[in-house]
């Protein structure tokens, strides 16, 4: 079993982002039809769970681990890094974003909440198959020109718009995200 174990990491390891994303959203694909099953306890705790770990994430990533490495590496291994984080950062957000509607859905009609979580889920699939590929293909494309040249330049420009609109429409999954969690306090003050 360890050559086996061992030889499925080597290649994980070795498939792309899209892949891994690819791949996580089969294995939640697989997982969502087993949600209705949960006794009510469990699809609230599973619920939670999620929108915690995707929100907690964001947050860290957005204004913790991003900021801090920006200010103490050097840019170029800042971005590669952000070039392997960003992607994980999306699947896990997308993977868990769906699990959260799933979990809400069982027991509510579409309401705001729904729509909410729904924004949040569609954003991260954006950030995971189409924005974070093309801020990295961006990037990868900014550093072969040499600085002051117009095709630097141009590249740059690209890489600014991409990365600023991940930026943007990340930090609407937060509010998203806030938004949900404000409705669920809401709900469940009365019992606190």
């Amino acid at each position: 079993m360890p050559g086996l174990a061992k030889t499925v990491f080597s290649w994980l390891r070795s498939q792309s982002d899209l892949t891994h994303t690819s791949l996580a959203a089969a294995a939640t694909a697989v997982i969502i039809p087993a949600i209705p099953s949960l006794p009510p306890s469990a699809l609230a705790t599973l619920n939670l769970a999620t929108m915690s770990i995707q929100l907690g994430t964001q947050t860290y990533v957005a204004f913790v681990g991003g900021p801090t490495m920006f200010v103490n590496l050097p840019r170029v291994t800042f971005g590669d890094i952000q070039a392997r984080l960003f992607p994980k950062m999306g699947m896990l957000c997308m993977s868990t974003g769906a699990l959260t509607l799933a979990s809400y859905s069982v027991n509510h009609s579409v309401d705001t909440a729904t729509y909410l979580l729904a924004t949040s889920l569609v954003i991260n699939i954006l950030n995971s198959f189409i924005i974070f590929p093309k801020v990295t293909e961006f990037m990868l494309e900014l550093r072969k020109h040499e600085e002051g040249t117009p095709e630097r330049k141009k590249a740059g420009m690209r890489f600014g718009i991409t990365h600023g609109i991940s930026n943007l429409i990340n930090l609407g999954s937060m509010v998203a995200n806030l938004g949900y969690l404000a409705i669920i306090a809401s709900r469940i003050a009365g019992h606190w």
